[in-house]
């Protein structure tokens, strides 16, 4: 998928995120599903914190100098990013991730969705010039590329609404 495309994607699941919010009561959205897990409020929270810091790594591959010998993503980055998704296990957050999730309030999820996507658009037409040798590192998928680390984004807010989805089912 190319960067616009791929920025396009994230876009519609940001709206998705959005019209999400309108739909659930505030007391809702701070409660724990009954099987346990983080709530919808943590759960966005979460989306909100890992979009900011591969934003971040965004930036700094725009900003990078090209160094054509250093190394790509991982095998399992590889695998993720063919086929499009997280492969359907449990997959934990990183303990030092999982730390800093809180519950936020439905105005604050709105608010900084918003601004994520705005900060995407204005990154665009940079990422799209941006050498494809620049390359930052992500924690599990090793060194990625500004169109690799687009792909990362859009899996991992897609993912996370599926996780919307199953506690929307089960209350």
């Amino acid at each position: 998928m190319s960067i616009p495309a791929t920025a396009l994607s994230i876009k519609e699941a940001i709206t998705t995120y959005l019209a999400l919010l309108k739909e659930i009561e505030e007391e809702d959205f701070i409660k724990p599903p009954p099987q346990g897990g983080w709530s919808p409020s943590e759960i966005y929270c979460h989306v909100i914190q890992v979009n900011a810091r591969s934003i971040l790594a965004l930036e700094r591959c725009i900003h990078a100098k090209p160094k054509h010998r250093s190394s790509g993503p991982t095998l399992l980055a590889r695998f993720v990013f063919f086929i499009g998704r997280f492969p359907p296990l449990k997959i934990k957050s990183p303990p030092n991730i999982a730390a800093i999730v809180t519950c936020i309030s439905k105005e604050q999820a709105k608010n900084d969705l918003i601004k994520s996507a705005e900060k995407l658009r204005e990154l665009l037409p940079k990422l799209i010039k941006t050498p494809k040798d620049n390359r930052i590192r992500h924690p599990r998928f090793g060194r990625l590329n500004p169109q690799e680390w687009l792909w990362f984004i859009e899996i991992h807010t897609r993912h996370h609404l599926k996780q919307l989805e199953r506690i929307r089912k089960s209350s």
